[in-house]
């Protein structure tokens, strides 16, 4: 083999796994990106419904109108 055959052969394998590489940060940026937004879209809020409603419940258990009627 010359040398610029081998050169050339090291450059396309070079190349080849630059592009994999540029394809695997594509594709976890996208996962990424999907799991952020299932989290902000669905998970956040409903974690922030059922702190609200534990706290509306503990308001509720020591409200006024409950220690008048005892």
């Amino acid at each position: 083999m010359k040398k610029y055959a081998r050169s050339h052969l090291y450059d396309k394998l070079h190349r080849g796994s630059v592009l994999v590489c540029i394809g695997l940060t594509l594709y976890g940026s996208v996962l990424l990106a999907d799991h952020f937004y299932k989290y902000f879209k669905y998970v956040r809020p409903q974690i922030e419904a059922t702190k609200a409603a534990a706290e509306k419940e503990l308001l509720a258990e020591g409200s006024f109108d409950k220690i008048l009627k005892d």
